[in-house]
């Protein structure tokens, strides 16, 4: 039978200072880390999801190995049973992990579901949508005890696109594509951009929104709003970057990438731009 053996007769391996390469690792920590999470929407409800979380910080040169226990121990406790306003969270789980693991940097990655309730144009009826999203950051300690700090928020929103060409050049009719745009901002330090600002970003210029629920009033509905709405993939990727520019640049983000792929329906290829905000993330 094993026996419950007293922590302080046990040899902490990692912390020896012989016998190793005495580099630097930059990241180093544990992956994949499944949890329960809930995060506050724009108009105060909480998103019940979970999490997929990535969290690492650096490793002397003096010590041998990281205590990976205390990665998934600090996880937990900054992030499950809480309603979360994952900015601020985050920052507080960048500083604990940092401490916890005597290290100078830290980074998490956090990978969720958000499901908001769209409504079909005509019949109302109320259906769930689930958008894929990311929140990372990085704390760096550097001279005189003063922290770099850098969170980002990745947002990816589905839509619907029709090809202008196809509308201009047929007789009848023209093809459309479920599509995606993937925006990634960097979030300015006492700011607050909601997933939702990003969501209105995308739906707002899209030739229709993606809704799970519709009747046949809504059907057609939608159908008009993309044939009135046509947007090349150029097209779409400017227009977010023009609302992001003017509503939310050095306001609320200090950066942003946009990435659409519209996934073609009379290809099998999908068309693909990107366009940045010119900074940073290129």
């Amino acid at each position: 039978m094993p026996k419950i053996k007293d922590k302080k007769t046990l040899a902490d391996i990692q912390q020896q200072i012989d016998g190793f390469p005495k580099r630097e690792i930059k990241k180093v920590g544990i992956r994949g880390v499944q949890v329960p999470l809930s995060v506050i929407r724009r108009d105060g409800t909480v998103n019940q999801s979970s999490g997929n979380v990535s969290i690492y910080t650096n490793l002397s040169e003096e010590v041998k190995g990281a205590n990976m226990s205390r990665y998934r121990i600090v996880a937990e406790e900054y992030l499950i049973d809480k309603n979360l306003n994952l900015r601020e969270y985050l920052r507080e789980l960048l500083k604990a992990t940092r401490e916890r693991l005597g290290a100078t940097d830290s980074y998490v990655k956090i990978k969720f579901d958000y499901f908001m309730i769209n409504e079909a144009p005509a019949s109302k009826l109320k259906s769930y949508m689930n958008y894929k999203c990311c929140i990372e950051g990085k704390q760096k300690v550097i001279e005189n005890d003063n922290i770099i700090e850098d969170i980002y928020l990745t947002v990816q929103v589905p839509y619907t696109s029709l090809c202008p060409c196809s509308k201009e050049i047929s007789d009848y009719g023209a093809h459309n594509q479920r599509s995606f745009a993937d925006v990634k901002v960097k979030l300015i330090q006492g700011q607050m951009c909601w997933i939702e600002d990003i969501i209105d970003v995308v739906v707002n210029n899209a030739s229709a929104p993606i809704i799970n629920g519709l009747k046949r009033e809504d059907e057609a509905y939608q159908t008009e709003q993309m044939y009135e709405n046509p947007r090349f993939v150029e097209d779409m990727v400017r227009l977010v970057a023009e609302s992001l520019d003017e509503h939310y640049l050095d306001k609320i983000i200090s950066d942003y990438s946009v990435v659409v792929n519209h996934e073609e329906s009379i290809h099998l290829h999908n068309a693909t731009a990107i366009i940045t905000a010119g900074r940073e993330l290129q």
